[in-house]
């Protein structure tokens, strides 16, 4: 996978559900509010449509990562079976776009082709 711009990035919002019952949420935006030093906000979630313990969590997480809590818990990684989220060392966003995409079995969305953002040719 080659490496993306972080701009590329910026303002990604999309959900995919698959044939075989999962499916891959993903919302990444840059901010300047206090609560995410780290400068985004962001969720890359894979999951199944229905929760199925132990090989999903209760909501039907299989991975995710997040910072929904960013000033008081930190970046986060969720994942199946156990139902406490581990504390992860941000390595910015493009390593942890590419990290989410290479840890779970689904191909990274082509970013240009994302409807939330427009065409990329205007």
């Amino acid at each position: 996978m080659s490496p993306l711009p972080e701009d590329e990035l910026d303002g990604i919002s999309r959900t995919m559900k698959y044939e075989d019952g999962t499916l891959v949420r993903v919302f990444v935006m840059r901010t300047d509010r206090d609560v995410y030093s780290s400068g985004w906000a962001y969720n890359v979630h894979y999951g199944a449509t229905e929760p199925n313990p132990p090989a999903t969590l209760e909501d039907g997480t299989i991975r995710r990562y997040d910072n929904a809590h960013e000033d008081t818990k930190g970046h986060e990684l969720h994942a199946a079976p156990d139902p406490e989220p581990v504390q992860i060392e941000f390595p910015g966003m493009v390593d942890l776009w590419d990290r989410f995409w290479r840890e779970i079995p689904k191909s990274a969305f082509e970013i240009a082709d994302d409807p939330q953002r427009g065409d990329p040719h205007d």
